[in-house]
Parts: C-alpha cells; sequence; structure tokens
C-alpha cells in the first residue's frame, strides 16, 4: 500500500516518478540542513544573550548599589522636616488628640512595686560580721577557702572573699550543706567528692577533697525605712521617706509604661503605602555607614575581649551573601526608618510641633552631647530622629485618656 506522500507520484512513468521523488527527497534534505543550521546559530545567540542579561543585570547591580554617606543631615530642612515632601501623602496615622490607651496597661501593681523595694534592698546589703547569726538556707555568705586532694593544694580549689548563696547548687556535692549552722568567725572542714565524670577537669573525677573554709560574714538585707531611704536614696532624688520612695516608684514607673504604651500605639496605628525614592536611597547611604560603625564596634569589643569575631565583612555581619541581598537588607532597614520619620512629622505637623533653638540647645545640654558628634549629624538630624519624637510622645502623654 502506497504512503500519502506517494500518491502524488499516481498517474506518472516510472521514470519521472523517481525523478521527482529524488527532487523532494533533496529539497527534504536541505529544509532539513537549514533548519539545523538555524538551531547551531539559535544556541549560541540564546547563550550570549543569558550572559548578557547576567552581566547586564550585575552591572546595573553595581552601578545602582548604596555608597555610604556620612551626611546625616542630608536632605533635611533646618527643622528637621524632610525636604520637598509631603508626608500626608506617604503615611496613614491617627488624630494627635484622640489616643486612648487602656488602664491595665500602665497600672503599677503591688507586686511590682514590692519586687522593686526588695531589688534596692538588695543592692545595699552589707556583709555582718555578728557571730550570733547563723548561717541557714538561702543566706549569702562571704567565704576563704583552701581546698586540698590527698593532702596537696590543687589547682582552683583556694579562693578568698568569694560570695555564695547557700543552696544555689554553685559548688559540688553537699559543699554549701555542710554551712549550713555555722557563724561567721568560724573556720570548719568541708569533705566533697568529685563527681564523675567532671566536665572542668577530668583528672578530679570521682576523687575525694577537703577544703578548710573560713566564714567571713553573713550577708544582711535592711528593712526599708525612713533611715534607710534617707541614707541610701536621698541623693538620688528617690525621697526622704518611706511614702516618698513609694510615691516616687509609682509616678516613674507610670510614666515608664505609658511611654511604652504610646511608643506601642503610634507603631500599631500608622503605616505607610510607599516611600519617597531620593529619600530612601539616601536612608540607605546612612544605614550602611551606620552598619559600618556598629560592624567596627563590635569587632574592637571582641577583640577588647579576646574574642573571635567571625565576620570578614559588614555584608557578612548583616547575614547577607551577595551585593543584592544586602541592597535588600539596607532597602528594609531605610523603609523603617522613613516610616518613622514620616509618621512622627505627620503627628507633629497635627499637634502644631515645633522645635525652637531653645528646645535644641537644652536637649544638647541635658544629655551632654559632645561638640563632635554635633559637628557629624547636624542638627537637623539631631531635631528629626530625638527632638522632634520626644515632643510628638510628650503632647500625646499630656493629651491622652487612659481608661
Amino acid at each position: 500500500m502506497a504512503s500519502n506522500n506517494d500518491k502524488r507520484y499516481d498517474g506518472m512513468t516510472a521514470s519521472k516518478a523517481k525523478r521527482e521523488r529524488a527532487r523532494d527527497e533533496r529539497e527534504a534534505k536541505k529544509r532539513g540542513e537549514r533548519r539545523t543550521r538555524a538551531i547551531l546559530i539559535a544556541i549560541p545567540v540564546i547563550i550570549i544573550a543569558l550572559i548578557a542579561g547576567y552581566y547586564g543585570r550585575q552591572a546595573y547591580i553595581e552601578a545602582n548599589k548604596t555608597v555610604a554617606s556620612t551626611d546625616f543631615s542630608g536632605m533635611l530642612n533646618e527643622d528637621g522636616t524632610v525636604q520637598n515632601v509631603d508626608v500626608s501623602q506617604y503615611v496613614k496615622t491617627f488624630d494627635v488628640n484622640a489616643v486612648k490607651i487602656a488602664a491595665a496597661d500602665v497600672e503599677y501593681t503591688d507586686e511590682e512595686m514590692e519586687e522593686d523595694i526588695q531589688t534596692e534592698l538588695e543592692e545595699h546589703k552589707t556583709l555582718s560580721t555578728d557571730a550570733a547569726l547563723t548561717v541557714a538556707d538561702g543566706d549569702e555568705v562571704d567565704i576563704n577557702y583552701v581546698g586540698t586532694m590527698d593532702g596537696e593544694e590543687f589547682e582552683g580549689g583556694s579562693a578568698e572573699n568569694y560570695s555564695l548563696t547557700i543552696g544555689s547548687g554553685s559548688f559540688i556535692d553537699d559543699f554549701e550543706e555542710q554551712l549550713i549552722g555555722t557563724h561567721p568567725g568560724d573556720q570548719v572542714t568541708v569533705d566533697v567528692t568529685f563527681p564523675d565524670p567532671y566536665e572542668n577537669n577530668p583528672d578530679y573525677a570521682g576523687k575525694d577533697a577537703s577544703f578548710a573554709v573560713t566564714v567571713n560574714g553573713i550577708y544582711q538585707v535592711s528593712e526599708l525605712t525612713d533611715d534607710f531611704v534617707k541614707e541610701n536614696l536621698s541623693e538620688q532624688g528617690y525621697g526622704e521617706t518611706v511614702e516618698e520612695y513609694k510615691q516616687y516608684l509609682k509616678d516613674t514607673n507610670y510614666e515608664s509604661k505609658l511611654s511604652t504604651a504610646i511608643n506601642t500605639y503610634i507603631t500599631d496605628n500608622t503605616s505607610a503605602s510607599s516611600y519617597p525614592a531620593e529619600y530612601i536611597k539616601h536612608l540607605k547611604a546612612l544605614q550602611m555607614t551606620l552598619d559600618e560603625q556598629e560592624y567596627n564596634y563590635m569587632a574592637q569589643l571582641y577583640s577588647a575581649y579576646g574574642m573571635s569575631f567571625n565576620y570578614s565583612s559588614v555584608m557578612e555581619y548583616k547575614e547577607a551573601s551577595t551585593t543584592e541581598e544586602y541592597e535588600k537588607v539596607l532597602q528594609t532597614a531605610a523603609e523603617e526608618a522613613c516610616k518613622k520619620v514620616m509618621v512622627y512629622q505627620d503627628l507633629a505637623a497635627q499637634a502644631g510641633i515645633t522645635v525652637s533653638q531653645e528646645d535644641y540647645d537644652a536637649f544638647i545640654t541635658e544629655n551632654s552631647i559632645p561638640d563632635e558628634e554635633v559637628e557629624n549629624y547636624g542638627k537637623p538630624y539631631i531635631i528629626q530622629r530625638y527632638i522632634l519624637p520626644e515632643k510628638v510622645e510628650k503632647y500625646i502623654a499630656e493629651h491622652v485618656t487612659v481608661e
């Protein structure tokens, strides 16, 4: 049976059909060769296009990558506002005169006050050498001790004026329990057995040791009295009596909790729909400088303490493996900073808040800002980042409804 292709040769003489078939086969072969050449040509073109696209993208990233800037007051007006930007077009805020905070968010409970009082008393505890006192579980004692093993002193087994809380489990075996019932001035022998295994020093594992211990004294916590307040807290401005000190705690903790609640309210009730491109670019440049400063500071800090700082670059420190990834880190930080700047600027405008020269001078003086920092950051930046937000939050605190 002839194929469909063979039907076209029906009616031809055998010789003609043979010639036509040969011609068609030559044409088919040529078409195949042309397709092959086209494919062979297209593959390098595609590869070249992909390579060009990759390097073009890399060139674009390189050309547009952020360059660190130290012009902190750049793009700012003298009053700290952003130049040529109507912030109301970018952020959604709230009525600065209609803020409501739940009373529970600013409540300073009696339990919290008692904890703060006990903390203060602990900070002023004194060492008593009264021999009539008896060491009990939970007491903090001051001791000297010399440890021996097989009659010989061993490394790390001796100390003077060591502060030890009985029952803390700081020492091995039942060392602490053997001091219960002793008195300041007592010299006692404490026998222990090192645990097995003993990770701190495997050579001591399972061995017996003896410690000659001198109980120097027991730390005593005073009661909260008018005399205690006057002697220990009055110079800090905490009051002269117990009642004045408690009122101080109530007032300062209310202010602190209210400040926290206002900050939370601002964060939860504001948003940015978009960001001014040029200012974001500027903020990225500033953020890169801040990142470098942080990186250098941490490297120096680790070095000062003899620790290894295992980051070879700012990018690595910021957990970015490529320039493109680091640009995203900078973008996120810049958007967060930009939103805050625009939100506070909008709220300040609502409330009619401005920063006077007197406000600025007072901030510099009260916070002991060095001249070098003033010159480095500039007045507009200092106003924008510190003074204006402080005035906005103070305004809200004065007009807030707590219910």
